[in-house]
């Protein structure tokens, strides 16, 4: 604008810069956001396990997706970053709605995504708004679909009344267990939630979808590194231990035909689809790692002797890392934490 008689003149050429240079800038945004959408499909991966299984690998955890009569079943949901990406991923692999998630511990990887995949759902019950004769909100989850998992899953994604929740209501899960387990049938498909005490924390727990012959492991088992022991949130190196042999269990390997596919899958935390001869690996691993520190607490060392005489040896190259969230100093601390402990009750 100029000065005119005292008052201020219009001068359109500002406006419109000013209105070309908030245009770019939105456009920069959305052309931002695109790409990064992209990337993030990009870096997913979709393997197929069984006829209506997959496994969606690359969104934090990996997730795995039982299609079905009923819909869709989630064990798991990624991270909150890749939920986008991964709900694109599910709505190509199938029309139907989410109905069902359930997850099998509390890591921010494992839980992330559950506020945006429950509200993408649908309610497995009668719902229509919570009047009339529908379900109530509560039940049927305002309409979404219900999240279950042990409550210890809950407890970690609330907070003490007054402060501040880590996870938004919508994120939490709708219906918890407590004691051993909780079976469900859907999909045409037997499916066992069964809890796994004081292994990666005290919240976990293991889904095996008995019809696929299918078995999400959640942390007790990880393809990428030393196990997680959460010894803050519950978790023991014993604990761990017993979970892989209930794993062991569970999963049936190929015999007598060896040659053959047909067998239990498992979906680990993290890494490629499994079967038993995997796990047996990794938990001869774990319980190796144990047995060699035990041995050393036993001779009265201390933890920073224990790290010098290296009790990873033969295992650190393909299971131990020197950086990131877990390394393997963390992993042999925890074992000594776990075992002190025990000792000194």
């Amino acid at each position: 604008m100029n000065e005119v008689g005292g008052k201020r003149a219009f001068r359109p050429g500002v406006w419109l810069a000013a209105a070309v240079v908030a245009l770019v800038l939105a456009c920069w945004s959305q052309s931002a956001r695109a790409q990064q959408r992209a990337q993030d499909a990009a870096n997913l991966e979709t393997i197929q396990i069984r006829p209506n299984v997959y496994m969606l690998a690359g969104a934090g955890a990996n997730i795995t997706v039982h299609i079905g009569p009923e819909g869709v079943i989630l064990v798991d949901t990624g991270s909150a970053q890749m939920a986008d990406a991964a709900l694109g991923a599910i709505q190509r692999l199938t029309p139907k709605k989410i109905r069902y998630i359930i997850n099998t511990g509390a890591d921010v990887d494992h839980v992330g995504g559950n506020e945006k995949m429950s509200k993408a759902g649908l309610t497995l019950f009668p719902y229509n708004g919570g009047g009339g004769f529908g379900i109530g909100d509560a039940v049927a989850n305002s309409g979404a679909a219900a999240i279950l998992a042990h409550d210890n899953v809950s407890q970690r994604m609330s907070a003490p009344t007054g402060q501040q929740s880590p996870y938004p209501t919508a994120a939490t899960p709708t219906e918890t267990f407590t004691g051993h387990g909780k079976s469900l049938y859907l999909n045409d498909d037997g499916i066992q939630v069964i809890y796994q005490p004081a292994a990666h924390s005290d919240a976990d727990s293991i889904v095996f979808f008995r019809r696929a012959d299918v078995i999400a492991t959640g942390e007790v088992f990880d393809m990428t590194r030393f196990p997680v022991i959460d010894t803050e949130n519950g978790g023991s190196i014993q604990g761990e231990i017993d979970a892989l042999n209930r794993l062991v269990d569970l999963a049936i390997p190929a015999v007598p035909m060896v040659w053959m596919e047909a067998r239990t899958m498992l979906v680990p935390a993290h890494g490629r689809v499994s079967d038993q001869a995997d796990l047996v690996e990794y938990r001869d691993m774990v319980t190796i790692m144990r047995d060699r520190v035990q041995a050393l607490v036993k001779r009265g060392m201390k933890l920073d002797q224990i790290k010098k005489e290296n009790p990873t040896q033969g295992y650190r190259v393909r299971w131990g890392s020197d950086t990131g969230a877990w390394t393997t100093d963390k992993f042999v601390e925890a074992i000594y934490k776990s075992l002190t402990v025990k000792n000194e009750r």
